[in-house]
């Protein structure tokens, strides 16, 4: 009788046990349940950081600076297109000090787009710069480098469905490229030059 009596004892002994294992576990789960996890970015808080960076100046050790057609440009991105062709974007160098993420691009901003039909195929180089507010648009051949733009309306047709980004696709990777200072790529699956959705030019979105 006594042994039957021990065995029980050590029965509720473990049952016990095992129960306040459960009730710990239990609890330790609702706790990281309610604490939010935050997934990391590689472009994080553009409130602060992006404005912190925007006020240092640009040392070509931390971004390659480039010359090219005359100026010095910043290569912030390649957009490849589902027709193998794919497009080089630069910002002129002195107007990225004045990037900030979330804002309108500043007056002045230059931005450069080249035209790739295949690695050895270099075509019309496009450019874009802001002047009192408005886009105004331009293009001129790779070896005659021409920076005179116009308020050009088919070139604002295309635009003019995004103005979330400025009218500007590639406003997200810029803003990415200036804060971690690298080249950032993308992918559209529209051939020539249709504009994709804006998810496609969104840093990581390929």
């Amino acid at each position: 009788m006594r042994g039957l009596f021990a065995r029980k004892g050590s029965v509720f002994k473990w049952m016990s046990l095992l129960m306040g294992t459960v009730a710990v576990a239990i609890a330790l789960a609702s706790s990281l349940d309610s604490a939010p996890y935050r997934f990391p970015s590689a472009v994080e808080s553009p409130s602060t950081e992006v404005q912190t960076l925007a006020s240092e100046p640009f040392d070509p050790q931390d971004f390659t600076v480039l010359e090219r057609y005359d100026r010095r440009w910043i290569h912030y991105a390649t957009v490849s297109r589902s027709d193998r062709s794919f497009r080089e974007m630069f910002v002129a160098a002195e107007d990225a000090s004045r990037i900030q993420a979330g804002q309108p691009l500043p007056d002045n901003t230059l931005i450069l787009m080249e035209t790739w039909y295949s690695p050895e195929s270099l075509g019309t180089v496009f450019i874009k710069q802001k002047l009192d507010g408005t886009w105004h648009y331009g293009s001129f051949s790779p070896t005659r480098p021409d920076y005179y733009v116009s308020n050009l309306h088919s070139c604002h047709r295309c635009h003019a469905p995004f103005p979330e980004t400025d009218f500007t696709l590639t406003k997200p990777l810029l803003e990415a490229a200036l804060q971690v200072r690298a080249l950032q790529t993308a992918y559209c699956d529209r051939p020539g030059r249709t504009p994709c959705a804006p998810e496609a030019y969104l840093p990581d979105a390929r």
